[in-house]
């Protein structure tokens, strides 16, 4: 039997300023203009992407703020699970063993921070360094054969925010 994954990586979108009075880095949320951008990035997802089985989430506001913004647009808003695996300056070794936990499912999102998604991707597509980067908004779609480390992903696209809203439009 044939096993594959897609596992979708997708930085939170544009938040308020570090460093901004009443918002703590960690606890900062999506600023106005990253709602509104984002909004149409998010919608562009739902137009590209026919199905996701779960979309795993960084429990910092930015990033869980994103995650439910594409959820909703992707009409699957019960499918969003708080990960501390996604918090910045994860451990990539355990994402895998995450993932494992959804063996059973096809399309997995993950939404987080950098550089931990360059990082991740990069060594999801058999890379020991960074060789993808991730605009606040941006999303890539990697194809694995297997959950074991040793085995390469495959990276099947890499869009940048501005593509995404472009989706958002052609589709309208």
């Amino acid at each position: 039997m044939w096993w594959t994954m897609y596992i979708y990586l997708l930085r939170h979108a544009i938040a308020v300023e570090r460093g901004t009075v009443h918002y703590p880095n960690d606890d900062r949320p999506l600023s106005e203009k990253g709602v509104k951008r984002f909004l149409k990035g998010a919608r562009g997802i739902a137009a590209l992407l026919d199905e996701i089985d779960v979309i795993l989430t960084s429990p910092l506001k930015r990033a869980h703020e994103t995650a439910l913004m594409t959820a909703k647009q992707c009409g699957i808003p019960r499918k969003v699970v708080i990960t501390e695996h996604l918090l910045p300056g994860c451990i990539h070794n355990t994402i895998i063993p995450l993932l494992r936990k959804y063996k059973d499912k096809k399309h997995v999102m993950l939404v987080g921070h950098e550089p931990d998604l360059s990082r991740l991707a990069s060594n999801l597509l058999g890379f020991s360094r960074p060789v993808i980067n991730f605009k606040k908004g941006a999303l890539c779609c990697i194809e694995l054969p297997s959950l074991t480390p040793k085995v390469a992903g495959v990276l099947q696209w890499h869009l940048q925010p501005k593509q995404l809203r472009y989706l958002k439009r052609s589709r309208d």
